[in-house]
């Protein structure tokens, strides 16, 4: 097992609950996103590379869309949840402790992987090119080039109605998972 995996095993539902909950201040506000209202454009991811790396390409950025059918798009980012943090085994990554956002030190980071092994959202990658890890620092550029308004920085209780309304629309426009969900043994 990778260094510090275990440790990170160990504590697992310390990951899994809000900053709040293990003594730290929340953040002021959180990237989240309307999937009713995302199109797939993508201009997110470009947007995101082209602001870290000054070129056009979604698989360089810190933001992906997931396009699934029938006709939903769902942007993925870090929700700072900083699991990575202690899985990293040179301790490139770190939160800063006035914005709360976890941050990657590219000068430590030897593109292992392990952030993205033990990421539960698939947000973290290493870069194709630099072979260093790459993540969301809600830098809010996405947020400024979004043509139909579906990324936006909210307070904590408006994305806690946004993800259970994009949990509710994923599991209702797909007719096999309810099918499944609403199965009823027959009769004998």
């Amino acid at each position: 097992m990778a260094p510090g995996l275990s440790h990170l095993i160990k504590n697992l539902k310390l990951y899994a609950c809000p900053l709040s909950m293990r003594g730290e201040k929340a953040l002021v506000k959180v990237l989240a996103v309307d999937v009713e209202l995302c199109v797939g454009c993508e201009r997110c991811a470009l947007m995101c590379s082209f602001n870290k790396y000054k070129v056009f390409n979604p698989r360089r950025a810190a933001i992906h869309v997931v396009k699934m059918e029938p006709g939903i798009d769902a942007p993925v980012f870090c929700t700072q949840c900083g699991a990575c943090i202690d899985a990293c085994p040179v301790g490139a990554l770190y939160r800063d402790p006035k914005t709360k956002v976890v941050f990657v030190d590219e000068d430590k980071c030897n593109g292992c992987g392990t952030c993205v092994i033990v990421c539960p959202y698939g947000a973290i990658h290493v870069d194709p090119v630099t072979k260093k890890a790459f993540k969301c620092t809600y830098c809010g550029f996405c947020v400024d080039y979004c043509p139909q308004g579906a990324l936006r920085f909210v307070e904590a209780e408006e994305a806690l109605w946004l993800k259970r309304k994009n949990v509710a629309r994923s599991l209702t426009a797909s007719p096999t998972l309810a099918r499944k969900l609403w199965w009823r043994p027959p009769l004998r």
